[in-house]
């Protein structure tokens, strides 16, 4: 999708946080790739025409370790093209003038995270991304519009605490 970007890879001066984007796109590139190949394996139905036999028991591991890291990179990616969110949204509406409103829409989002980190911790993420736990735990009873809501606040923290890094790192590279 970027290829300009990756024309460039080899390019140029490498600074700390060129080198975190450069780290988190290649870690997030296996992380797909690792849950492409497990959801291969493990789908019996949809790819039963190659001879695959075996492997489940790794590939449901692979799939549970690879989408739990790819969706945490996935939303640090986010984060560190937050500043273009953020330029698109100005360019549509115009930058905001106003300091309180500022403020508040920062402090909204460190609200937001912090409900994001109870979600992570409650959700277990840690024990799915170092597979201490094997097995999704999925509990039925919670509603989905509460499921997506944990995961969007989840999601919120990590590009909230890569957007604040990210700009910390270029400060202190500058």
């Amino acid at each position: 999708m970027n290829f300009k970007w990756h024309g460039n890879l080899f390019k140029g001066k490498y600074t700390p946080f060129r080198m975190v984007q450069v780290i988190v796109n290649l870690l997030l590139f296996l992380s797909m790739l690792g849950t492409m190949v497990s959801a291969i394996i493990l789908s019996r139905e949809v790819f039963a025409f190659l001879p695959i036999s075996g492997g489940i028991a790794l590939a449901r591991s692979m799939h549970i370790f690879c989408s739990f890291w790819g969706f945490v990179l996935m939303a640090s990616h986010l984060g560190l093209h937050w500043n273009m969110i953020l330029g698109m949204i100005r360019k549509a509406s115009g930058p905001i003038q106003s300091k309180p409103l500022k403020i508040g829409l920062c402090l909204t989002g460190a609200a937001v995270s912090v409900y994001g980190l109870y979600s992570f911790i409650k959700n277990q993420f840690l024990s799915y991304m170092f597979l201490t736990t094997t097995f999704v735990f999925l509990i039925l009873s919670v509603r989905s519009h509460c499921f997506f809501t944990e995961y969007l606040a989840i999601m919120d923290l990590f590009v909230f605490l890569t957007y604040y890094g990210a700009k910390r790192l270029q400060k202190l590279s500058a």
